[in-house]
């Protein structure tokens, strides 16, 4: 008889990570049979599991490698656990049952004179036992009960067909799960090529959509550059997910067939494959190939959950009444979103249709580093017959529209023509100006036309396809900004800016555009006629800026960049040329320019408002969903009006921008917080979200959030997070009263910040990430110092680690750099030279002359347009000593000598090619004294 049963959650008053803590506590043996395992969510529970081995109890676990969901690390803790403890055996089942699924969550657990057995929806994953809507129940009697001895007598039959872990069997696992996330490449996949490797960018896809879906997430959506293999990658990580009944949806016929073959290849004949479209409804088959109109017309021959995987191609359109329809009627386990262009020009939201779960986004130049789409050659060209400066668009455009200037203009393309026909996108300024453009190009012999809003989609796709057959006249198409909704014009060979450019984040996106894969295009010849008005111009050089492999770029390494015309991109075969006395002329403008001023930050709020097209303010998680934004923490950083913003809700009241009404406390609290931003290390924030969901503070269920979080980081946390009055000393948060607007703008900063440093900060050995940036106080933190306030250059610890912090004074003329003597030699070497007053035989001179192991963190500048600038971390290194100086300095108008010690820095990781011109690195070693 069941003297007792429990309905357990995540939000009942007894969780159910509490009480399978609290049985571990008590039984005598206990039985998990799981599907997945996390280790992040494996430590909230593991001290309460080896507690009971500790005092004998009789532990037993199988779980599996379904779906590729449990991870390396959670099984070589079991592993490790099994060594040391007799009394437990834990058991894998790679695959001992094919097709059916290992998808068991049940927990036995026997104490001296009562049995219990739990049983629901949780695995052992940190979403699962902390946050997920998970439904279990606990089944608890004096005596052993018949669901009991079922649950049982299945988990010995269990235990009989899985296989005993071991070494061999983590490692054979290992092998097959990075075989699963490396085997695919891009959409231009080589049948015959026997080996493709992936490059780590697209691996990283894979393993974060795994993450996302392992934390519970339904639905996701993939961002990357048409062309860049979408299509293989929804094929992968369905065969990860391993789908049984696949659905694929796009809006164009034409692309069908050729998914369908991809799907093939990756799946091959495990999985019989048909098309639904036009007269083919081949609905028999395991995987649907399906125009949205067919299937939204025919929902009612389909159960809703009859495919467990959905796949929405090119789903910027998934906003249409069809799309809307389908996603609506079908609930599948996961539904993924691929496209190259989410944001739509028709206020719809893209991403809410997928819940904002963006796990993977391609940046521009990592597609052109990878060979997925084709380089550019990009043309600035001073057009003296226009006056960029007119306020009126209309007066540009009749600059532009000029007999003279549309001559300039021809003579320009003449000089760039492809070999074969030009295949041309003209970006006017206007309806009227794309007209005036098409007629004129018309009229000088280059067959062109006007293509708009006005024009419907069938227009549109027929005029694509004439620009793009060899055999049509077509050869421009002027249009305003039709190629922000996403159109495949891959044979497009040239683009033209016939306006000026006021939005960086506009530039990348249309430039993306043209930059499809196909047979025979090498490169995309971009030419941008720039004018006269450099504060507009200005946004094309820190557009090209973008495409850095630096995290962050100020102005010095800008005019580096503009100097050399971006050579220091290093993309094969990227070419920039920007005319020489524009160069000099917008350099002039970055020189005497405070980007970091009211007028400069109002104008990239509003640009990329209007980019995303919301009616509101950009929310910060904005910021990461689109690679053309701005970068949010100068809107923090920087001041508007006599004050540092502090946060983005002060940036954004001081101009006026509709915000929710919080309390002084509240907003108070926002800043602070705001102000750790970018993380460096996640403890602060996870402390916060921990409290915020959980109503309290618990370091079990944080430690191991990252390999860097720990016990000691979180405590250090703590005691900063008390001590700047974000907390208490009884772990509640110093909000006051919560009210549901105040809670949605703190989800969204805490996401924003943690989602933020595992991009920038994922993994890496070691306290510090080889060219992260940082602040010097978040640098003290991550050294778990109590107090982060440190002034001076050299941070010397007992244990023989030096931490250097230089400066390079790039803000200073070259002429008064000469003599400074902190300075890179090469690439492998930087010289250094101590503080004042420090000879061979006083303490620090000791200190540096013993030093094991020497950390080089180097900026720039100190500041930029008031902005205080971060290190970037060069890594480890060695310290070789060079000779004592002395050196001769004046104060008060005396002169005063002061021993130094100069050295080396013998750098264990060579600084790569990227950083050489920003950091003034001489590619061949001088011998620099």
């Amino acid at each position: 008889m069941i003297e007792r049963d429990q309905f357990l959650t995540n939000y009942t008053n007894e969780r159910f990570i509490d009480r399978i803590n609290s049985c571990l506590k008590e039984c005598k043996s206990f039985s998990f049979s799981v599907s997945f395992i996390k280790k992040a969510g494996l430590v909230l529970i593991i001290k309460s599991i080896e507690q009971a081995l500790k005092r004998g109890a009789i532990g037993q676990l199988i779980t599996s490698t379904y779906q590729n969901f449990t991870d390396i690390a959670s099984l070589k803790i079991l592993l490790s656990l099994m060594k040391k403890y007799p009394n437990f055996l834990c058991f894998l089942d790679s695959q001992c049952f094919g097709d059916s699924g290992f998808h068991s969550k049940g927990y036995l657990f026997e104490y001296d004179n009562q049995y219990e057995f739990i049983v629901g929806s949780s695995n052992i994953t940190r979403f699962a036992l902390l946050k997920n809507i998970e439904w279990n129940v606990s089944l608890k009697s004096s005596v052993s009960f018949s669901s009991f001895e079922a649950a049982k007598e299945e988990f010995e039959y269990l235990k009989s067909k899985t296989l005993l872990l071991n070494d061999e069997l983590i490692s054979n696992y290992a092998n097959a799960l990075n075989y699963a996330i490396e085997k695919w490449d891009m959409d231009y996949f080589d049948p015959n090529l026997l080996e493709i490797k992936p490059n780590m960018m697209q691996r990283k896809a894979l393993k974060e959509i795994r993450n996302f879906r392992d934390q519970g997430v339904e639905r996701a959506l993939i961002v990357a550059a048409t062309g860049s293999g979408k299509t293989y990658l929804a094929a992968f990580d369905a065969r990860n997910f391993d789908a049984k009944r696949l659905l694929f949806i796009v809006h164009r016929d034409a692309i069908l067939k050729e998914a369908m073959e991809t799907f093939k290849k990756v799946f091959g004949a495990n999985r019989s494959y048909g098309l639904f479209v036009g007269d083919n409804k081949e609905v028999d088959c395991d995987f649907i190939f399906a125009s949205n109109i067919m299937i939204a017309n025919h929902l009612d021959i389909f159960n809703p959950e009859e495919f467990d995987y959905i796949v929405i191609d090119e789903c910027h359109h998934s906003s249409a009444s069809s799309y809307k329809k389908i996603i609506n009627y079908f609930q599948p386990e996961f539904l993924l979103g691929l496209t190259a262009t989410p944001e739509r020009m028709d206020n719809e939201d893209v991403f809410e249709l997928f819940d904002y779960n963006v796990p993977f986004e391609l940046r521009l130049r990592d597609a052109i580093m990878d060979n997925l789409v084709v380089p550019f050659h990009y043309y600035g060209i001073r057009d003296n017959l226009v006056n960029y400066s007119l306020k009126e668009k209309s007066m540009i455009s009749r600059d532009i529209a000029k007999t003279e200037n549309i001559d300039f203009i021809i003579k320009n393309i003449n000089k760039h023509l492809p070999n074969d026909k030009l295949k041309c996108i003209a970006f006017c300024n206007s309806i009227n100006h794309a007209r005036t453009m098409a007629e004129a190009f018309t009229e000088h012999g280059i067959p062109a036309i006007a293509l708009t809003g006005d024009n419907d989609v069938g227009e549109r796709i027929k005029a694509f396809d004439n620009l793009q057959n060899d055999s049509n006249q077509l050869q421009i198409i002027c249009t305003v900004d039709i190629l922000n909704e996403g159109v495949d014009i891959p044979r497009l060979n040239m683009v033209l800016f016939l306006r000026p450019t006021e939005s960086s984040t506009i530039f990348l996106q249309q430039l993306g555009r043209g930059l499809r894969k196909c047979d025979g295009k090498k490169y995309l010849t971009v030419l941008d006629f720039i004018g006269n008005n450099y504060d507009r111009s200005v946004q094309i050089a820190f557009a090209l800026g973008k495409l850095s492999n630096n995290n962050f770029i100020e102005k010095a390494y800008l005019r580096d960049l503009l100097n050399t015309n971006f050579t220091a991109l290093n993309i094969p075969g990227v070419v920039i040329n920007i005319d020489e006395l524009s160069r000099e002329e917008i350099i002039n403008y970055l020189n005497k320019t405070n980007f970091n001023s009211n007028k400069f930050l109002i104008k990239e709020f509003e640009n990329f408002k209007n980019y995303i097209k919301t009616d509101t303010y950009p929310s910060h998680m904005d910021y990461l969903n689109n690679e053309c934004a701005p970068d949010l923490i100068k809107f923090l950083k920087a001041k508007t009006g006599t004050t540092k913003n502090c946060s983005y809700y002060n940036f954004l009241s001081k101009i006026k921008v509709d915000v929710p009404i919080f309390t002084e406390k509240q907003i108070n609290f926002i800043n602070l917080l705001s102000d750790y931003l970018p993380l460096t290390r996640p403890d602060e924030y996870i402390i916060i979200e921990d409290i915020f969901k959980n109503g309290s503070l618990d370091f079990n269920r944080l430690n191991g959030y990252t390999s860097h979080v720990s016990n000691k980081s979180l405590e250090n946390a703590r005691n900063y997070l008390i001590k700047e009055k974000l907390m208490t000393e009884d772990n509640l948060l110093n909000i006051g009263e919560y009210n549901i607007s105040f809670e949605d703008y703190l989800n969204d900063l805490l996401e924003y910040g943690l989602t933020r440093y595992s991009i920038e900060f994922d993994e890496f050995n070691g306290n510090f990430k080889l060219y992260g940036n940082y602040q010097k106080n978040q640098i003290m933190r991550i050294l778990l110092e109590d107090n982060d306030f440190f002034m001076k250059g050299t941070k010397l610890y007992d244990n023989g680690e030096i931490y250097c912090f230089v400066g390079l004074k790039k803000d200073k003329r070259k002429e008064e750099r000469t003599n400074y003597k902190d300075k890179f030699i090469d690439r492998s070497t930087f010289q250094r030279e101590s503080e004042n007053g420090v000879t061979i035989n006083s303490l620090i001179g000791q200190k540096l002359m013993n030093a094991k192991t020497v950390h080089l963190f180097v900026r720039k500048m100190d500041k930029e347009d008031g902005v205080t600038l971060p290190f970037t971390y060069f890594g480890t290194g060695r310290f070789q000593f060079i000779k004592e100086s002395i050196v001769v300095s004046k104060l008060v108008g005396k002169e005063t000598e002061n021993p130094t010690l100069l050295f080396n820095i013998l750098l264990d990781n060579p600084v790569t090619d990227e950083y050489l011109l920003d950091f003034e690195i001489p590619d061949e070693k001088e011998h620099i004294v």
